[in-house]
C-alpha cells in the first residue's frame, strides 16, 4: 500500500519533462513550456526533490484519511446517515485539495528555478502542443475511461437512488466521464486528419 512502485507512473510523467540533450538535458515545463538546458546533476536534483515531495505528501494523505475515517465514526456513528455521507465528502475535499495544491507547487518547481535562466527554445504553439497531447492519448484509454464511467453509475445505481439527492453525484461523475471522453475521442480524430490533410 505505501510502495513507491504506486507512483511510478506519477514519477515517470516528471522525469518525461526532460529531454537527453549530448551530456545534458532539455526541461520543457508540462512538455510543452519555453525550452531550458539543464545539466544531468540539475535533472537528477530536480527528480530527487520531486519524489521526495510526493512521498511525503502521499504519507500525509493516508494519515489525513484515517483520521478522517476515526472522526467519521466518532461524530457520526451512523454510517448511512445523509449528515455522514456529507461529512466524508467534506473530508474527501479538504484532504485533495491541499495534497492537488502541494502536487501543482512540485511539479512545477523546475520552471519556478530556471524563470531566471535564458530559454535555449521556444515554448510550443498551439497546434504543437496539442499535437503532443493527442499523441500521449489512445483510443483505448478513452475507451476504457467512458466504460468506467457506465460501470460507476451502473454500480451505485444498486446501492442508491442516482436521479434524486446525493445520488445524482455519481450520475454526474459517470455522465462526465463518458461525456468527456467521447469529446476527447472526436477532438483526437478531427486534429490527426486535419494534420494528415495539411
Amino acid at each position: 500500500m505505501f510502495s513507491n512502485s504506486r507512483f511510478d507512473r506519477v514519477r515517470q510523467l516528471f522525469v518525461d519533462q526532460f529531454t537527453p540533450d549530448g551530456n545534458g538535458y532539455f526541461y520543457r515545463k508540462s512538455y510543452k513550456g519555453a525550452q531550458f538546458r539543464v545539466s544531468k546533476a540539475e535533472r537528477d536534483s530536480f527528480i530527487a526533490d520531486f519524489n521526495r515531495r510526493i512521498r511525503y505528501s502521499s504519507w500525509s494523505t493516508v494519515a489525513a484519511t484515517i483520521i478522517l475515517v476515526l472522526l467519521v465514526v466518532w461524530l457520526v456513528p451512523d454510517s448511512d446517515s445523509t449528515a455522514a455521507k456529507v461529512a466524508v465528502w467534506i473530508g474527501v475535499g479538504a484532504i485533495l485539495c491541499p495534497f492537488l495544491l502541494f502536487y501543482y507547487w512540485a511539479w512545477n518547481a523546475p520552471a519556478r528555478e530556471l524563470q531566471h535562466r535564458m530559454p535555449a527554445g521556444a515554448a510550443l504553439t498551439k497546434i504543437e502542443a496539442r499535437a503532443l497531447a493527442f499523441s500521449k492519448i489512445t483510443y483505448g484509454q478513452l475507451v476504457l475511461a467512458a466504460a468506467f464511467g457506465v460501470w460507476l453509475v451502473w454500480s451505485q445505481s444498486l446501492k442508491t437512488d442516482v436521479f434524486h439527492g446525493l445520488g445524482l453525484i455519481w450520475l454526474a461523475m459517470g455522465g462526465g466521464l463518458i461525456l468527456l471522453s467521447t469529446v476527447q475521442a472526436f477532438r483526437k480524430w478531427h486534429f490527426s486528419h486535419r494534420q494528415a490533410g495539411d
